[in-house]
C-alpha cells in the first residue's frame, strides 16, 4: 500500500499539492510500518520479506523526492536551492541505508543513528504541511542530519576492529 501511495504522492508534490501529498506520505508510510508488524506477529517474516520491504521503501522515497525536485524544477523561484536541496537529502538518505546494508552484510549490526528513515518521514510530512519553503528547510536539515548518521554508522562499523576484506 505505501508503494501504490507514493505515486500519487510524488504527482501531487509535483503539482505543489502538499498538503494532500503530506497526507499521501503519512498513510503510505503507517502501511509500511503495518505489514512488517503483520507479518512478525502472524510469524511470517522471512530473508526475502525484509530484503522486499527494503526495496519498497527506497522506491517511496524516491518517488516523494522526485515529486519534490519536480515542482522545484517548475518554479523558477525556488528552482536553485530546491533543487541542490533536494539532491543532498536524496543523496544522504540512500546513503543512510546503503552503510546500514553494507554494515549488515559484513556482520556489524548498525541500525542507530541520529535520522532513520521513520524519523527522515515525519520530517518530510512537518516540511510537506510548512509548504514549499519550509521543504527547502526541512531538506536542508534531513541533509545535514542524514550525513551525520552516515558518519554515525561509519563509525559503529569502524569501532567493531572488521578487517578492511569482510567490508
Amino acid at each position: 500500500m505505501g508503494v501504490l501511495l507514493s505515486c500519487p504522492a510524488c504527482y501531487c508534490a509535483a503539482q505543489g499539492d502538499w498538503l494532500i501529498a503530506a497526507i499521501l506520505v503519512a498513510v503510505g508510510s503507517c502501511m509500511d510500518g503495518l505489514d512488517g508488524l503483520l507479518a512478525r506477529t502472524a510469524g511470517k517474516t522471512s530473508a526475502f520479506g525484509a530484503v522486499f520491504d527494503s526495496v519498497c521503501d527506497r522506491f517511496t522515497e524516491f518517488a516523494w523526492t522526485l515529486g519534490i525536485l519536480i515542482f522545484y524544477l517548475r518554479n523558477p523561484l525556488y528552482h536553485g536551492l530546491g533543487v541542490y536541496c533536494t539532491f543532498c537529502a536524496m543523496s544522504g538518505s540512500i546513503m543512510v541505508s546503503y552503510v546500514r546494508a553494507r554494515c549488515e552484510a559484513a556482520g556489524i549490526p548498525c541500525s542507530r543513528g541520529v535520522l532513520q528513515r521513520p524519523e527522515r518521514i515525519v520530517m518530510l510530512i512537518i516540511s510537506f504541511l510548512c509548504g514549499p519553503k519550509g521543504m527547502i528547510g526541512g531538506l536542508i536539515l534531513i541533509s545535514i542530519l542524514a550525513y551525520v548518521t552516515v558518519v554515525q554508522r561509519i563509525y559503529i562499523a569502524f569501532s567493531t576492529r572488521v578487517s578492511p576484506t569482510k567490508l
